[in-house]
């Protein structure tokens, strides 16, 4: 049975009806929902659970007791090593979730590290999150890393210098990286997702080929907008708004980071700054023998 772990950020205390749209249908569909206990996001996904008459819910709590629990649904008690009250103490049930559940409904304010957090462990775990990001009001569906970079879009200069104090943000985008994966979107669900095993587990050298083919073209594309950031004479800041992305983007490109870069997200920041890209694809030539 598919289980969809649903969370958001605690500043979000009430949810776009696209996410109670979204949440609907996740109960009609009959899946198991695992939730958290604490206030803002929880509390109101709960309560919009309650509405639609969810019964498979289960409410995850590190310790004994829940901080909220709307419809009394049984409870998933999680024991954590770290003090109790501390970040770590309650990130020990949001990775449990992330573990026990097929796929992920996040709400997110733009700054959230723990309702990123769950992203990106869901990514991990090779699982595709569907977030509802509360500025622009609409879905991003995060399924590999260039799903992740265009969320990671909308933060702000200073809420993605938080993120890197608080969580480490740089280290954990590149621990995700190299997973390769594709999605096998099923005719009853949003929420459907195949895992694809890489070069080094299975051995393959036509998918080693592929994946160093990708590379290549990534660090071309970066280097025609290094060379672009160049010749304008733009700072990092003005670079960020030509290519329509944050200035620790810019950084990242400037650095040569090519493992922190999806293809489509450098073709859309040359769009973005008017360069044209263009594909030429070659056959190999044969040799007469």
């Amino acid at each position: 049975m598919t289980t969809v772990f649903i969370a958001g950020s605690i500043s979000i205390s009430r949810l776009h009806e696209k996410v109670a749209d979204r949440i609907n249908k996740i109960v009609s569909s009959d899946f198991n929902v695992v939730v958290g206990d604490a206030d803002g996001a929880d509390t109101s996904i709960q309560e919009c659970l309650q509405r639609y008459q969810a019964g498979k819910v289960t409410v995850y709590c590190t310790g004994d007791t829940p901080r909220n629990n709307v419809a009394e649904w049984p409870v998933h008690r999680v024991v954590s090593k770290a003090k109790a009250g501390t970040r770590a103490y309650f990130t020990a049930k949001d990775l449990e979730m992330a573990r026990n559940s097929d796929y992920g409904l996040m709400v997110w304010d733009c700054k959230s590290t723990g309702t990123l957090s769950n992203v990106i462990e869901l990514l991990r775990e090779k699982k595709k999150s569907v977030v509802f990001v509360n500025k622009n009001k609409d879905f991003v569906t995060v399924s590999d890393n260039g799903g992740l970079e265009r969320l990671l879009d909308f933060m702000s200069d200073h809420a993605r210098a938080k993120a890197e104090e608080k969580i480490g943000l740089t280290a954990k985008i590149a621990s995700v990286a190299h997973e390769q994966f594709s999605l096998d979107m099923g005719a009853n669900s949003e929420f459907s997702a195949e895992p694809v095993r890489d070069a080094e587990s299975t051995g393959s050298v036509e998918a080693s080929s592929a994946i160093s083919e990708s590379a290549k073209l990534r660090s071309e594309l970066m280097s025609a907008l290094k060379d672009h950031i160049s010749r304008a004479h733009l700072s990092q800041t003005q670079a960020a708004k030509v290519f329509g992305v944050t200035q620790p983007r810019i950084s990242d490109l400037t650095r040569g980071k090519v493992d922190l870069f999806g293809l489509d997200a450098l073709v859309n920041m040359a769009a973005a700054a008017g360069l044209r890209v263009e594909m030429q694809v070659r056959g190999t030539d044969i040799a007469a023998g």
